[in-house]
């Protein structure tokens, strides 16, 4: 079995935490004993006189997870712009050991930990590594989320032309918020060789900022088969 899983994004708002919170729900469901993680996370928030990670939150509510919060995000930046912008001017640097050990604090604790990436795989996470650096570091497989809209094709494929050029291994593709599928699965699985492990639909009721997730996890379940995810390749 896997130790876990990157959750990444074809664009920015395409509902990374959404799934990868689905992920670690189902996974849980499953029987596993699971781990989330937001590695660095900008745009933080202040709830109750603390900054916090939305994403992070959202991902520890989901599984009833009690893991300290230094562990789940331990990079929290409060500029809602790119990482390596929103640490240089909060004069909080990037600290890559300090993820890869929390990293290892979470694995060493859960059976299976599910990691949400910062946009991209090529968003920059300090002056010499990516977010792609990070899965590679983890050694993690991706699932990488997409979402139903003008260009997604192009933003997938070129994800995964760059995932298979760094030599990361891909589980598959997630298509989230789908309001008409008219060919979109099959046209990404031609042009890419790589699976659609499912569509999620369009949900109104699901909302990270406000911490709702509705019947996503059901929906989740019902349309991927999670041993995909779960079983490593030999």
């Amino acid at each position: 079995m896997e130790k876990g899983v990157f959750v990444t994004g074809c664009d920015t708002g395409v509902g990374k935490t959404v799934i990868a919170g689905a992920i670690a729900a189902s996974m849980k469901a499953h029987g596993l004993d699971v781990g989330v993680m937001k590695p660095v996370a900008s745009g933080a928030k202040e709830i109750d006189n603390k900054l916090v990670s939305e994403d992070a939150v959202y991902l520890k509510k989901i599984i009833d997870s009690t893991d300290d919060d230094s562990l789940v995000n331990p990079i929290l930046l409060k500029p809602p712009i790119a990482p390596t912008i929103a640490a240089s001017k909060a004069g909080i640097p990037i600290d890559i050991d300090k993820i890869l050990k929390a990293y290892e604090a979470l694995t060493n604790r859960h059976d299976f930990v599910v990691v949400e990436g910062v946009g991209g795989l090529m968003v920059p996470i300090d002056d010499t590594l990516f977010v792609a650096d990070l899965a590679c570091k983890m050694d993690l497989p991706l699932v990488i989320v997409s979402r139903d809209y003008l260009g997604t094709i192009n933003h997938t494929l070129l994800t995964i032309e760059y995932a298979r050029n760094r030599n990361l291994r891909i589980k598959g593709i997630v298509i989230n918020m789908l309001k008409n599928e008219d060919g979109l699965v099959r046209e990404i699985e031609k042009y890419s060789s790589a699976p659609v492990l499912g569509t999620i639909p369009f949900k109104e009721d699901v909302s990270v900022e406000n911490c709702v997730y509705g019947d996503i996890v059901e929906d989740f379940r019902r349309e991927i088969d999670i041993s995909t995810i779960m079983r490593k390749e030999t």
